[in-house]
């Protein structure tokens, strides 16, 4: 059965051809990581990481107490110390799994077109995978967190409050007093909208106007601002600790796959002539699994 090699990569002025590209799964990678950077949010809710490699299991505490049952006393000479006893976790077991697809590029597509249909195709699937993982990441966010702070007023009223709201919901897992600082703030694109304009508007001689050009508000009052469509149904925005709330487990399963398993915002990639159809193949994967380990760390927002 014959087959159809692609062409000799060239050069048209500063652009490469499609064949280019697909020789060289380093460009392919490099690729798919800047668009996944500008997508994913998973990976800064929760910061922890787990390996999972050589298992594909990992088990993990949830809510904790960070101290023990009782103050401590006032002990008279030769008196005994009083005992002490202290909570432990609930235990619980999370295992990693392999999502993923590939797609062809025919020979005839390398040779006859350019960077375009790969970059393409690249792109869609890349917003496939990591739409669906950081979907996940959220959901599970979504489900373990139980705490709510009431807004004042719906954030699409003249009477809403959207920055006291935030305040008060970080206050709310502070005085837990388990060690939790509220330092981020994920919300729908609508709220987060809303949220920003109110803000932009108190603030507006503070702000750096670089900031509003872009319309980008990374940090104010110490918390950080992102945004996602992908939020659990009947959650708008959440309030955070990402240092505390949970992580994320991996594995590395090995293989030709270029990319860094350990990332959470990294897709692996694998790129192939496949000879028996005349095209090549690029496949995608991405290996992991949401971990909350401190519901208590976060709080919904509703009424917004």
């Amino acid at each position: 059965m014959s087959t159809y090699a692609p062409p000799t990569p060239t050069l048209s002025g500063d652009k490469l051809t499609v064949s280019y590209l697909l020789n060289n799964p380093l460009l392919v990678q490099r690729l798919l990581r800047t668009l996944v950077e500008r997508r994913l949010i998973g990976g800064r809710i929760l910061t922890g990481r787990v390996d999972m490699t050589g298992t594909g299991a990992a088990i993990y505490e949830t809510s904790e107490p960070i101290d023990v049952d009782r103050d401590a006393e006032i002990i008279d000479q030769l008196a005994d110390y009083p005992l002490v006893t202290d909570q432990g976790a609930t235990t619980n077991l999370a295992a990693s799994l392999k999502r993923g697809f590939k797609a062809l590029v025919s020979d005839e597509d390398v040779s006859r077109n350019r960077l375009d249909v790969v970059n393409r195709k690249l792109i869609k699937m890349t917003n496939r995978i990591v739409t669906q993982f950081d979907a996940l990441v959220l959901s599970a966010v979504g489900s373990a967190v139980s705490q709510t702070q009431a807004a004042a007023a719906a954030w699409n009223t003249s009477n809403a409050d959207q920055f006291l709201d935030l305040l008060l919901s970080g206050a709310k897992i502070e005085t837990l007093d388990e060690g939790y600082e509220a330092n981020t703030v994920v919300a729908k694109p609508e709220k987060w909208a809303r949220l920003v304009a109110t803000i932009a508007k108190m603030f507006a001689a503070a702000i750096d106007p670089s900031t509003l050009r872009t319309g980008t508000i990374f940090e104010i009052a110490g918390l950080t601002l992102l945004k996602s469509p992908r939020m659990p149904s009947g959650t708008d925005v959440i309030v955070l600790d990402n240092t505390q709330l949970g992580s994320i487990g991996w594995e590395d399963l090995g293989g030709n796959y270029d990319g860094d398993p350990s990332d959470p915002l990294g897709v692996e990639s694998f790129v192939k002539h496949d000879d028996d159809n005349d095209a090549w193949k690029i496949q995608m994967r991405k290996v992991g699994v949401p971990m909350v380990q401190e519901p208590g760390a976060a709080v919904k927002v509703t009424g917004v």
